[in-house]
């Protein structure tokens, strides 16, 4: 086995136990809660899809794409009810409908593009998160009663190593082999990192919880 496989699969474990350890919250009344969980569910079940399509040896490159449709919608959502300012959150929803309208243009006028990777749609959606990510902490800076930090925290650092590992990727240069799977690698270990974060702060959640009912 391989040091792809290795993290890979690690990944897609802890995916799928946070993914469960989560699952409580599908029913949440705090919507920030509920919105992670459904991101999490979404999240499994593209990695499971994925990884029975490629043992299958079917293409499965389409589901890059339901990834990243998923993940700026449910993100998105969850940013829209974690954060306390209306205009922030007026906000969030007007980028989010733009975004996913011109997203739509750009998949009906290209279909193929949907058997791509979408080099411009993760751009895009992802430095918006970023930006969403980055307000958060100056948000919790002057207020650390905000919940989910860690979760934000992981969020941050999956989607820079994301953009700045796929802008590489991407940049036309004739990359070795070895170079191209030191890349998948990295990008491997960066989503376990970003999986442990979450799970950690499900912990974190847990412990204050217990503490506040003594």
């Amino acid at each position: 086995m391989s040091l792809l496989d290795i993290f890979s699969d690690s990944s897609t474990v802890v995916l799928i136990i946070n993914a469960v350890l989560y699952s409580k919250f599908l029913i949440s009344k705090d919507l920030a809660y509920r919105y992670f969980s459904i991101y999490l569910l979404c999240m499994a079940v593209n990695q499971l899809t994925g990884t029975i399509l490629f043992e299958l040896e079917i293409d499965n490159l389409f589901l890059a794409n339901t990834y990243l449709l998923a993940q700026f919608l449910m993100l998105s959502l969850f940013y829209y009810a974690i954060f306390k300012g209306k205009k922030q959150r007026k906000y969030i929803l007007a980028v989010l409908t733009i975004i996913l309208i011109i997203l739509g243009v750009q998949y009906a006028w290209t279909p193929d593009l949907f058997l791509q990777y979408n080099t411009i749609g993760v751009i895009v959606t992802s430095t918006v998160l970023i930006s969403y990510s980055i307000i958060y902490f100056f948000n919790y800076i002057s207020d650390k009663e905000l919940k989910l930090y860690l979760v934000n925290s992981g969020i941050l650092i999956y989607l820079l190593g994301t953009i700045l590992l796929f802008s590489i990727a991407n940049t036309g240069l004739k990359l070795s082999k070895h170079i191209d799977i030191a890349l998948w690698i990295l990008n491997a270990i960066i989503y376990l990192v970003f999986q442990i974060i979450i799970l950690i702060q499900w912990i974190s959640d847990r412990r204050k919880k217990k503490h506040a009912q003594y």
